[in-house]
């Protein structure tokens, strides 16, 4: 129940909105430098937060409410016309689910060693951070280079469709991951209670215990 208190929910909603915002920055400013779409920012570091400061479950949930809220602002979908069998029927299915509804969810798994981070000492902190943020956006890199292998199945300037997807979907990702998790290793260095936020409220809760406790004792 900890995990879905009011508090948290009201973080995963704050978190997927900054994520928004700059997901909605990055595209601008990088609007035309990718033919088929991409950018480079700081759009996984507020769902790495959440996943660092919560948990897995909070951050898979603060992702998916970033893919769901950057659906609202627009897609692109692939017209399926020119494709045959199973790829016309569901070639635009799984691109929204790769390129949309999935790419922003599996960042939040860097949470998976949210544990490993708070219960860490030392270079075991900087090392889960360094783990998660990878992982998190190595699997949104997956997403998006599989996506472009569904829809690139020939050849792409001279080399296969598969390579092509994975050589363009990383010049822009591996960049985004390096960035991303340097931010994030600085905010556990600089600021480490925004990662650790639970000895903090423990100490807001003794504190309210202990001021409950002088007012019956005045009364």
């Amino acid at each position: 129940m900890k995990n879905f208190s009011v508090k948290v929910l009201c973080e995963i909603a704050i978190f997927a909105a900054i994520g928004f915002v700059l997901d909605i920055l990055q595209s601008g400013i990088w609007k035309g430098a990718f033919a088929n779409g991409g950018s480079i920012g700081l759009a996984m570091v507020p769902v790495f937060i959440i996943s660092y400061r919560r948990g897995l479950v909070p951050g898979i949930l603060c992702g998916l409410l970033l893919s769901l809220v950057q659906m609202l602002g627009g897609i692109y979908v692939i017209n399926s016309s020119s494709m045959s069998g199973w790829k016309q029927t569901f070639g635009p299915f799984l691109q929204i689910m790769l390129d949309y509804v999935l790419a922003y969810t599996v960042v939040g798994l860097a949470g998976a060693f949210s544990g490993m981070y708070k219960n860490g000492v030392g270079k075991t902190k900087l090392v889960a951070i360094i783990v998660g943020c990878v992982l998190g956006g190595m699997l949104k890199y997956f997403c998006h280079a599989a996506s472009g292998i569904f829809f690139w199945p020939g050849e792409m300037w001279g080399v296969s469709g598969a390579l092509y997807s994975w050589l363009y979907n990383g010049l822009y990702m591996i960049p985004n991951i390096i960035v991303c998790t340097v931010v994030m290793v600085i905010i556990a260095k600089v600021y480490p209670i925004f990662l650790n936020p639970d000895e903090h409220e423990t100490d807001e809760l003794n504190t309210f215990a202990d001021n409950a406790s002088i007012e019956e004792e005045v009364e």
